[in-house]
C-alpha cells in the first residue's frame, strides 16, 4: 500500500551511533561525520526544506 516506504528507515534508538556520512554544509564545504568523532555534534534535518507550502 505504501509505495515509497523504501525511502525511510526506522529511527535510530537512543545511544546508537549515527551511520557515517559525508555531506556539504551551507557553504559547500564537505563535512565528514567520522572526522567529528569525539566531539559533540547535533544533527538537524528539515524534511520539508525547499518545498512549497
Amino acid at each position: 500500500m505504501f509505495q515509497l516506504g523504501w525511502l525511510w528507515s526506522d529511527p535510530l534508538k537512543v545511544g546508537v551511533a549515527a551511520p557515517s556520512f559525508k555531506l556539504k554544509d551551507q557553504d559547500g564545504n564537505l563535512v565528514d561525520l567520522a572526522k567529528l568523532r569525539g566531539k559533540n555534534v547535533i544533527l538537524v534535518f528539515y524534511p520539508a526544506d525547499d518545498t512549497p507550502g
